[in-house]
């Protein structure tokens, strides 16, 4: 059975019994490898497949899961019977597929053409790289994976879409040593082989472990920060929670009841935007079916929307955002605006203070119901302008807001994290514990 004769079978099982249905087919093509002593380490050339069967009726939904699609009566059977002892006081819906899909190019194939020994030797190099010095004294990982990921969704509405991406990252992990062991992390996302260099990868892990030697911690206090971008991106989480209609509807967001009104600093624009060149997390729908679209979400310091799936956007009246990804309410691409200073001439604005380069428990020590975070953090401490030690063993602590109010400049060094695609950025004071 194809799976064309099995939607159809099913869908007149579904009305036959007075249920609308949903089929949801997706297929994950994954390569990676790990390379670690002088040896690899994993390796992995696999595929899977999973067929979703959803039923719905009087609001409430069923499902049922296989990996094969050959007995479409024995999952309406299941996907009923969870309907049954389904119990929710939220209406559910399924998409009827009649808005607007922008056309975008998701699916490149370079990946799948490069063969498997230009990615070992490409490992290789990045091992290699990562150890670009003898005060290196392990390389833990260095990774390369690539993605190809399809899925289709059709319904008895007359939803019937589906789109494939592909995608490659690659990081590295060195570590140096002296009284103590430092960490230097560096990774990049591409979209085709060629974008992912495995020397430049692996000495800048290199080279951020060896700049973390001879790090201490500085006297506490509150200090002017610089919060790279490779920071940032950690605490944007909070953000990423905050901004779900479905937690603010819970009133588990600080954000509630806040559209329309200044929650950070004029200067801060933030977007959720559907498609960004080059992003390996770019798709036309989400995964109920609704289309994505072009998101504003702080306009100069302005809360203007929250994300939606279809029940939310119901509860508050409004269309979908096209924001339901793996289960919960998530941003496809959260683009912080890029402002007008590099990173240099950040530092030099910074004059005096601390630049965090990485922080350390963001599931313990924050906070996003009242924003509040007390995390882990290393970097550098500045004076005159330029870099005078590494930092480390000193902890952060403030409010996710209050840090947005607090933002002076913007940085033009942007970063695509997968998913998150932000700059770095200059704070007016960030209290920090040390000696």
């Amino acid at each position: 059975m194809n799976l064309k004769e099995f939607k159809d079978k099913l869908f007149a099982l579904a009305k036959k019994n007075g249920f609308e249905a949903q089929v949801e087919f997706s297929e994950k093509m994954e390569f990676m490898v790990s390379y670690a002593n002088d040896d690899i380490d994993q390796y992995k050339d696999a595929s899977n497949s999973r067929v979703t069967i959803k039923i719905l009726k009087d609001g409430k939904i069923g499902k049922s899961f296989s990996e094969r699609f050959d007995d479409p009566e024995a999952l309406f059977n299941e996907a009923l019977s969870n309907w049954k002892i389904t119990d929710t006081e939220d209406e559910n819906f399924f998409y009827d597929g009649k808005g607007k899909y922008i056309e975008m190019k998701t699916y490149d194939g370079n990946f799948e053409k490069t063969p498997v020994k230009e990615k070992l030797d490409f490992v290789k190099k990045l091992y290699n790289s990562a150890k670009c010095d003898e005060r290196i004294v392990t390389v833990p990982n260095a990774v390369f994976q690539n993605l190809k990921i399809s899925k289709s969704i059709s319904n008895t509405l007359g939803l019937d879409i589906s789109s494939t991406m592909d995608g490659g990252f690659s990081y590295a992990i060195s570590i140096s040593k002296d009284d103590n062991t430092h960490s230097g992390f560096w990774f990049e996302i591409g979209k085709r082989f060629e974008d992912l260099s495995p020397e430049q990868i692996g000495k800048k892990a290199c080279k951020e472990a060896l700049s973390l030697l001879g790090a201490k911690p500085v006297k506490s206090g509150k200090y002017r920060v610089i919060i790279r971008n490779t920071a940032f991106e950690e605490l944007l989480g909070l953000l990423k929670s905050m901004i779900s209609a479905e937690n603010v509807q819970k009133n588990i967001s600080p954000l509630k009841g806040k559209i329309n009104e200044k929650i950070g600093n004029t200067i801060l624009n933030i977007k959720d935007l559907p498609y960004v060149e080059g992003s390996i997390n770019n798709r036309p729908f989400d995964d109920e079916g609704v289309p994505t679209k072009e998101t504003v979400i702080i306009e100069n310091g302005v809360l203007k929307s929250y994300l939606y799936d279809l029940k939310t956007a119901k509860k508050d009246n409004v269309e979908s955002t096209g924001n339901s990804l793996n289960g919960s309410i998530e941003p496809i691409n959260l683009v912080i605006e890029s402002g007008n200073y590099s990173f240099n001439e950040l530092v030099n604005k910074l004059d005096n203070g601390i630049i965090i380069i990485s922080i350390d428990g963001m599931h313990s020590g924050a906070n996003p119901v009242s924003g509040n975070f007390s995390l882990g953090a290393r970097g550098y401490k500045v004076e005159n302008g330029e870099i005078v030690h590494a930092v480390e063993q000193i902890t952060i602590s403030g409010n996710f807001i209050d840090l947005l109010n607090k933002i002076e400049d913007v940085g033009n060094d942007s970063k695509d994290f997968g998913g998150v695609i932000t700059p770095s950025i200059l704070i007016s004071e960030l209290d920090i514990a040390g000696e």
